[in-house]
């Protein structure tokens, strides 16, 4: 099993960052920590863990409901003052789709569709269903931002909390990810939902069984940290050695850039994963 110190990136592929990058700082409270050729890497000021964005141009294919990012408010009102927010902005930011505040999964939130092909989500949860084996639903930060950080919209998203993904089989999915990935599991219903997130830090990956499935490109990907390069490259060798038996679909060669040794790979349900380390 692996040992990541870290889930440290959800990357998120897009048709045009002039398009998209507008919605995460304007409506989302997101910075852009890095800007490069087709690529930039943001932040919540509140969420260590960052969202890579990828330009893919025109053609980057529409991402079902299921393969969203979600972020959290701290209060039941600020879903309702978002909705009503995007809502009256949404062609400025070229909005197209955008649901009513609703109850779901022990949460209260909207969804909205945002040019690039993607969706989003704005969440409310109590933080007391945490005591009831929910622990996705614990609070996301320490010290909440104040409104003079994200002024005049009656809402402000205080954390980027979770990605989700699709997958075949729910329990084969959970073995992978607990079993080899490393990461734990946070809550979850029955057979519906498994959220996954790493032993140090709050933010989750929700994984939802679904037929038929939509299959993303590797651009689509959550990173996780090991401690050195070293390990990196013992990953790599063991999941060469044994795709079958761990579960592996594909598996990219090594890279070394920026002063970090990675590689990515899809797992059994064909969704990419990335092993990356500092030197």
């Amino acid at each position: 099993m692996l040992k990541p110190v870290g889930l440290i990136e959800g990357h998120y592929e897009c048709r045009s960052l002039g398009e998209t990058l507008p919605v995460f700082t304007d409506l989302l409270a997101m910075e852009v920590v890095e800007l490069k050729a087709n690529r930039a890497a943001l932040k919540h000021p509140n969420t260590d863990w960052r969202l890579v964005v990828h330009e893919s141009g025109a053609k980057a294919p529409e991402k079902t409901f299921d393969n969203h990012y979600g972020f959290r408010v701290a209060s039941h009102t600020e879903v309702d003052a978002a909705w009503e927010y995007i809502e009256a902005h949404k062609e400025k930011y070229r909005i197209d789709k955008i649901t009513k505040p609703q109850k779901a999964h022990f949460g209260y939130s909207i969804y909205f569709h945002e040019p690039g092909g993607n969706h989003l989500e704005i969440e409310y949860y109590n933080p007391g269903s945490a005591l009831h084996g929910r622990a996705h639903t614990a609070g996301h930060w320490e010290t909440p931002l104040t409104a003079d950080r994200f002024p005049g919209r009656g809402y402000l998203p205080q954390a980027l909390t979770h990605g989700t993904l699709q997958c075949d089989d729910l329990e084969k999915t959970k073995a992978f990810i607990l079993g080899v990935l490393g990461l734990e599991q946070a809550g979850g219903m029955s057979d519906r939902t498994v959220y996954v997130k790493h032993p140090s830090t709050p933010w989750y990956i929700v994984m939802l069984p679904r037929r038929p499935r939509q299959y993303l490109a590797p651009v689509n990907r959550f990173t996780l940290r090991l401690a050195t390069a070293a390990e990196v490259e013992q990953a790599h060798k063991e999941f060469v050695a044994n795709v079958v038996s761990l579960g592996i679909n594909d598996i990219e060669n090594i890279e070394r850039t920026d002063g970090n040794t990675s590689f990515i790979f899809s797992d059994l349900d064909k969704n990419w994963w990335e092993l990356t380390a500092n030197g």
